[in-house]
């Protein structure tokens, strides 16, 4: 029974794990010219600032005011 809990604790886990990883990985990659390391910093504080305020995202990005249904069917 224990394994069994562990077992769907780990499938569960995998995904965000997945996700975090690609996030560590974009920001600790390589810089291409003209960035320096220190955009390092700059893409921490852009994630944070996504995932925070993303209200203010919307007049840039007109897709994150509807519904995710009403993004993928055409409009009337």
């Amino acid at each position: 029974m224990l394994a069994l809990l562990l077992a769907l604790l780990v499938g569960l886990m995998f995904f965000p794990a997945l996700i975090g990883l690609f996030l560590i990985w974009h920001v600790a990659r390589p810089q291409k010219a003209p960035a320096d390391t220190s955009n390092r910093i700059n893409k921490i504080r852009l994630i944070w600032f996504v995932l925070t305020r993303e209200n203010l995202f919307t007049g840039v990005f007109g897709w994150l005011k509807h519904d995710e249904l009403d993004n993928v069917t055409p409009y009337k």
